[in-house]
C-alpha cells in the first residue's frame, strides 16, 4: 500500500534531539514496519522550536519505505495569531503546487487542523478518486475563536466565518474520520449531519513507549539528583508540559503554599511560565527545571506520586483524552486533573486517577492531602492505570488497528 500522511505542527523522524512521538511519527513507524510505502507531508516550519527545518521545499528519504516532503511557509511566533493563519494559508498554497506530479497514493491520512492544508489535500484527492481518512484532533476553528477576549468573540466568529465553511467542506470531502474519542468523532460528524459508517474510527492519542538506554537513564537520574533529592519519602506532585492558556495553575500554587512539606515539580516552558514562577518565588518546595528530555521525564515519573493535569473546562478538551493521560497510565502513575467530560468519566469508571475542581481553589490541596493519607489506594490506582493501558492503549493495539483499517479502506474503494 502506498499512503500519504499529512501532519503539521508535530515532530518529524528527521528532527534532532529526543522526540516525543505524535501521530506523524507513530503512524509512519507502524506503516513502514508492515512494509507499506509512506510519503509524509509536513511543514518545513517546526511548530515547537519556531525555526525552519531547511528553509525551502525539500524531499528527504528516511529509511527504505519513508519519504518526507517538507513544504515551505513563513512561520509564526505565537500559537494563536493572525501570522499563524497566514502561515497556514501559505502552507496550503505551496502544498497544492507541490502535490502536482507526485505519484498518487492508494489512500491518504490527513491531519486536521490546520484547516487550509487539510482542505487542499482532501479536495484534490477526492477529485482523483483517492480515499482519505481525516484525523480530527482539535475543534478548529472554534479553538481560534476561544483565543479572543469575550467581548470580541462575536466579531471573531464573523471574521473567521470562511474557516467554518472550509471545515465543513473538508469533513465532507473525506471518506472517513478518525478522532481520539467517540465523543469527538460524534462532534465531527454532527458538523456535516452525517451518521457514523464503516470508514470512521476512534484512534486514541497514545504513543509508542521508547526504550531508554541504561546510560541515558543513569545520566537523567544524576541530572535530577543535582537538583532534587529523588530517593526520599517526600510526597511529590509533578507537571510536565507547556505553560499555556489551556491550564489553570492557580490551584497548584495554592496547594504548594498550603503544603510546604510536599514537593511540586513543574517542568516545561511557555507563555505562563514567568508568571507562575514569579508567584512561587518565595516557596522552597516548588521547582521549575524548564524543558526536560524524554529520559528525564521518565525518571521524574518514577519518582512522583501523582502527575498533575490542571486543564481548564474547555469544550474541545472535554471531548477528548489528552496524551498526558496515556503517558501517566503507561508509567503507572495516577493522574490528578480538573478535566470534565470524557476523560473525567474514564478516570472515574476505571479508578486510575483523582479529580478536583478548579473552584474552589482549595479543592486540589484537599485532594492531594487525601492521596497522601491513602497510600494503599494510590498504589491500587497506579496498578489499575498500567493494566488499563496494557489492555486498551498500547502502540501495538492502537496503531495496529489503524493500519488494518486504512488497508481495508484502500482495498474497498
Amino acid at each position: 500500500m502506498r499512503i500519504w500522511i499529512f501532519q503539521s505542527g508535530e515532530p518529524l523522524p528527521t528532527d534532532s534531539g529526543e522526540l516525543r512521538p505524535m501521530r506523524a511519527i507513530n503512524l509512519s513507524n507502524a506503516l513502514t514496519e508492515k512494509g507499506h510505502q509512506v510519503v509524509l507531508w509536513s511543514s518545513d516550519f517546526d511548530h515547537f522550536t519556531k525555526k525552519h527545518r531547511t528553509g525551502r521545499n525539500s524531499v528527504i528519504k528516511h529509511g527504505q519505505n519513508l519519504e518526507i516532503r517538507l513544504i515551505k511557509s513563513k512561520g509564526y511566533r505565537s500559537h494563536i495569531s493572525f501570522s499563524r493563519l497566514f502561515d497556514h494559508a501559505q502552507l496550503a498554497w505551496n502544498l497544492c503546487r507541490e502535490m502536482k506530479g507526485v505519484e498518487v497514493p492508494d489512500i491518504a491520512f490527513v491531519g486536521y487542523p490546520p484547516i487550509e492544508p487539510a482542505w487542499v489535500m482532501t479536495r484534490r484527492l477526492k477529485r482523483l478518486g483517492v480515499p482519505v481518512q481525516l484525523d480530527v484532533k482539535d475543534a478548529w476553528p472554534e479553538v481560534l475563536v476561544r483565543g479572543f477576549p469575550n467581548i470580541t468573540k462575536p466579531f471573531a466568529k464573523l471574521i473567521l466565518f470562511p474557516y467554518f465553511i472550509l471545515m465543513k467542506q473538508t469533513f465532507r470531502n473525506c471518506s472517513g474520520i478518525s478522532a481520539p474519542t467517540t465523543t469527538f468523532l460524534d462532534w465531527a460528524l454532527a458538523q456535516i449531519n452525517r451518521k457514523r459508517n464503516a470508514m470512521d474510527i476512534v484512534t486514541p492519542l497514545t504513543s509508542q513507549i521508547i526504550d531508554i538506554p541504561v546510560e541515558d537513564e543513569d545520566s537523567a537520574r544524576a541530572w535530577w539528583e543535582s537538583k532534587l533529592q529523588l530517593n526520599t519519602e517526600i510526597f511529590r506532585a509533578s507537571f510536565v508540559g507547556t505553560f499555556n492558556s489551556a491550564f489553570d495553575f492557580s490551584p497548584i500554587v495554592y496547594a504548594a503554599e498550603a503544603h510546604p512539606n510536599y514537593q511540586f515539580v513543574l517542568a516545561g516552558d511557555g507563555p505562563q511560565f514567568s508568571n507562575i514562577k514569579d508567584k512561587c518565588k518565595s516557596m522552597t518546595n516548588v521547582f521549575f527545571p524548564g524543558w526536560i528530555s524524554v529520559s528525564q521525564a521518565r525518571v521524574l515519573y518514577k519518582h512522583s506520586d501523582v502527575l498533575l493535569a490542571p486543564l481548564l473546562d474547555l469544550p474541545d478538551f472535554n471531548m477528548s483524552i489528552q496524551n498526558k493521560f496515556y503517558d501517566a497510565m503507561a508509567q503507572g502513575i495516577p493522574i490528578v486533573t480538573s478535566i470534565k467530560g470524557v476523560a473525567r468519566k474514564f478516570i472515574e469508571e476505571n479508578r486510575i486517577g483523582y479529580l478536583y475542581e478548579n473552584s474552589p481553589i482549595a479543592s486540589l490541596s484537599d485532594c492531594l492531602k487525601n492521596i497522601e493519607l491513602q497510600s494503599e489506594e494510590k498504589n491500587l490506582r497506579s496498578k489499575k492505570a498500567k493494566e488499563v493501558y496494557a489492555q486498551q492503549f498500547t502502540f501495538e493495539k492502537v496503531y495496529g488497528d489503524l493500519v488494518a483499517h486504512l488497508a481495508q479502506i484502500s482495498n474497498k474503494l
